[in-house]
């Protein structure tokens, strides 16, 4: 089995240890934080005794029985954590975004062509979830697309803190924060994975006054249709998402998260593609990313290492279109 070791100790690591238990797809092998007190209280809450608690990052990669590392720390950071974990010879599973700008994806590329025994996959868990696999196998049947409507809006837990005065990290600049980064990805990842790279792309944001944008509305124009994308995280939305070919629309209730999908051939017909939801919304990405490690599935990784490099030049064109600035990038 595949030792894995996390780093991070924020919620989606919670969820990932309890895929990782539910699925037995990885051995919880080592945690680290920066204070070994969070890293063994996830230990304990969670009864992973053989696990080792780490606050030193270089003894964590050191680790003779660590092979992949699950980077969920601040979106800022991924970048020098990803490339640590590589230079230490363990392969990576990170958060999305996996990176801030393509200068990141492109330093770390760079590595993996010279040790293609290593692996860097980003963690966008839709793209193995069931109800997302039967949407795509049904819109890749259309002869023609004519269109799309993708939307993901979620009021964030944090946002009242934030209005309040604080700075949570996904409303921060320092830490590469906003709504396009954290909820917008989903979006881009559907519409990159299902109809390629755009000809072009603009996106109109509401921001704070820290520049961080908070909702909008993205544009990815193709030859023949375009695509639009809504989401936020300072408002909430049921809107479900579509892809449309002429009278025929795909609907699926929500893109992060997907439990109902449908393809409709009239307002009142349809057909029903539902396929049974996971509990865990990282048990389906946990199960076929460890088979992709037991069974060296080079060809998966290839796929999946080109498209999220395609995402996030995708990220970087529609930030920019915003005037959104991180705070890396004003040093």
């Amino acid at each position: 089995m595949t030792n894995v070791g996390t780093i991070g100790t924020s919620d989606i690591t919670k969820t990932f240890l309890k895929a990782c238990i539910a699925s037995r797809a990885f051995k919880i092998s080592h945690l680290y934080s920066r204070t070994a007190a969070k890293a063994q209280a996830l230990i304990d809450e969670f009864f992973i005794p053989e696990a080792t608690a780490d606050d030193d990052l270089t003894k964590f990669l050191s680790a003779p029985d660590l092979d992949v590392v699950y980077v969920a720390s601040p979106n800022s950071m991924h970048f020098a954590h990803v490339q640590a974990a590589l230079e230490h010879g363990k392969s990576v599973i990170v958060e999305k975004p996996a990176f801030v700008t393509p200068a990141e994806y492109q330093a770390i590329d760079a590595i993996l062509q010279q040790h293609p025994e290593l692996h860097v996959i980003e963690g966008a868990r839709h793209l193995y979830d069931a109800n997302y696999l039967a949407a795509s196998e049904k819109i890749r049947q259309f002869k023609e697309i004519t269109g799309a409507t993708l939307a993901y809006m979620k009021y964030s837990s944090r946002f009242d803190a934030f209005q309040a005065g604080q700075q949570p990290n996904i409303f921060s600049p320092k830490f590469a924060g906003g709504a396009l980064y954290d909820l917008g990805v989903y979006l881009v990842y559907a519409a990159v994975d299902w109809f390629g790279m755009p000809l072009s792309c603009d996106y109109h944001a509401t921001k704070a006054d820290n520049g961080i944008d908070l909702h909008g509305l993205a544009r990815l124009h193709y030859e023949q249709f375009d695509v639009a994308l809504i989401f936020g995280k300072d408002q909430q939305s049921f809107l479900p998402s579509e892809v449309y070919s002429h009278r025929q629309t795909l609907w699926l209730d929500n893109l992060g998260t997907p439990a109902r999908v449908r393809l409709y051939d009239s307002p009142a017909v349809y057909t029903d593609l539902s396929q049974h939801a996971a509990e865990n919304p990282l048990y389906d990405e946990v199960s076929a990313i460890s088979q992709m490690f037991t069974n060296r599935e080079e060809d998966k990784f290839a796929h999946y290492w080109q498209l999220s490099g395609q995402v996030n030049q995708v990220l970087d064109q529609l930030r920019h279109s915003a005037g959104i600035v991180f705070e890396s990038e004003q040093n």
